[in-house]
């Protein structure tokens, strides 16, 4: 029941061991989720402070900064 007057309906019958295994499912793909952002945040962050290749500035302009840079280290090459 929702907000007093509107019923959902059941998606699948009540049996506890369905229960407990769609819940440790939950689990696993909730952390396998925050896993994969915090990886994502730490080599961006890894990207922009450490290497300082322009990948994390090509993410955040939408790719405009790391063809100015690439066009940078060619003229500097020649």
């Amino acid at each position: 029941m929702l907000l007093g007057t509107l019923h959902l309906a059941l998606i699948a019958p009540h049996d506890i061991h369905l229960y407990l295994i769609l819940r440790k499912a939950h689990m696993y793909l909730a952390l396998l989720l925050s896993g994969t952002f915090l990886m994502h945040v730490s080599a961006a962050l890894f990207h922009g402070l450490i290497r300082k290749d322009g990948v994390f500035s090509s993410m955040a302009s939408g790719g405009e900064a790391a063809k100015a840079d690439r066009s940078k280290r060619r003229a500097s090459v020649t």
